[in-house]
């Protein structure tokens, strides 16, 4: 039986039980009052009384008929009733339906039209915005299945063409070429771990292991490793600042701040510098790390954590595109949080936070 069936049949039930236990009621006082009546009737001061009998039994069977008509009647209303108010209440759900429907044939532009402010116009507000949130993902994985096979494409047909060029002979094999070849292979799998390694933080599909960390030593121990990188391009590399000891997972702060160092390098001209700067705000530390590039545009804020952005060809050249959605999706899974921004001396500024070890803080929880 339908949804508009069963109400309306609920309906007619309470009205049919609600009148004849009413009507059952009254009947059995009347009954009872009568019963006395003719009682007291019957006393030796009044001799001439009528006698129980025919008009007695007309009067209960008066009431029986009133009782009966009148459960027919509630029954009669209660259905009308209740079926006008099943249509009232199935009719915005049948739009959930056919929306639904909708959604599911392809049509994502079709949205629920649901009137009033009850709990069902409530529900159906947040179906439409399930499905903004579902057309929105989908969107986002096409454009990044669109922007994989983009990046994929081009080390593929570089690998596809000397390969070919090898074989025909038009290619000498040579330690040069071998290199090169090698080259592109090491980026391809870049690509491929830095995309498995992204799924993995948004997922959280990630094994983290928080600990007590020493901020300056961790910073002073990557930076190290970028000494010969900055010197040959003539930038020079800073560490300002200090801070107590964070609770993060060492591995995963270490690629943090090897994506956001590869990215200062990146943009950053010779004779210019990159700086690392540590403080404590409140429970948190925060980590900055400051270029002197040619910054970002108004709106990019956001923008630089999206897997395979391309904004400012400035500031696209060279990488997976994945860098800075990889530190993002790690600092938040550490419980912390992640800005970027200009400063105000020029160049591109990227801040994250992170809580103290031992201290009580509340963790970040990014929004859907």
């Amino acid at each position: 039986m339908s949804l508009t069936g069963r109400l309306a049949l609920s309906m007619a039930l309470v009205a049919l039980l609600v009148a004849g236990l009413s009507g059952l009621l009254a009947y059995r006082a009347a009954s009872e009052h009568l019963e006395r009546a003719f009682a007291l009737g019957l006393g030796p001061s009044n001799p001439l009384a009528p006698r129980p009998g025919l008009r007695e039994r007309r009067i209960l069977q008066e009431l029986r008929s009133s009782v009966a008509v009148s459960s027919g009647a509630a029954l009669l209303l209660g259905t009308g009733a209740g079926l006008f108010l099943a249509l009232g209440l199935v009719r915005p759900l049948r739009e959930l339906a056919r929306t639904a429907e909708a959604y599911r044939r392809g049509d994502r532009t079709r949205r629920a039209q649901v009137q009033g402010q009850d709990e069902v116009a409530a529900l159906a507000q947040s179906f439409n915005q399930l499905l903004e949130e579902l057309a929105r993902k989908e969107e986002e994985e096409k454009r990044l299945l669109a922007d994989i096979a983009h990046d994929l494409r081009t080390p593929l047909t570089v690998l596809r063409g000397d390969l070919e060029a090898l074989e025909d002979g038009l290619l000498p094999c040579t330690p040069e070429h071998l290199r090169r070849l090698q080259e592109e292979v090491r980026l391809l799998a870049r690509l491929v771990e830095e995309l498995r390694l992204l799924t993995l933080a948004e997922s959280g599909g990630l094994r983290l292991t928080p600990e007590p960390l020493d901020p300056q030593n961790l910073v002073r121990g990557v930076l190290e490793g970028y000494a010969g990188q900055a010197a040959a391009k003539g930038v020079a590399l800073q560490v300002l600042g200090s801070a107590p000891p964070l609770l993060a997972d060492r591995e995963a702060l270490k690629r943090v701040l090897h994506n956001l160092l590869d990215n200062a390098l990146r943009y950053t001209p010779p004779g210019g510098r990159v700086e690392v700067s540590l403080e404590t705000q409140g429970g948190e530390v925060r980590l900055a790390v400051r270029d002197t590039g040619p910054g970002l545009k108004p709106g990019e804020e956001e923008q630089v954590f999206q897997r395979f952005y391309r904004g400012d060809p400035a500031r696209s050249r060279g990488g997976s595109g994945l860098g800075l959605a990889i530190a993002k999706s790690l600092v938040e899974a550490m419980g912390g949080r992640v800005r970027a921004g200009n400063h105000p001396e020029g160049g591109a500024w990227f801040a994250l936070w992170l809580p103290r070890a031992g201290g009580v803080y509340a963790p970040f929880t990014t929004e859907a």
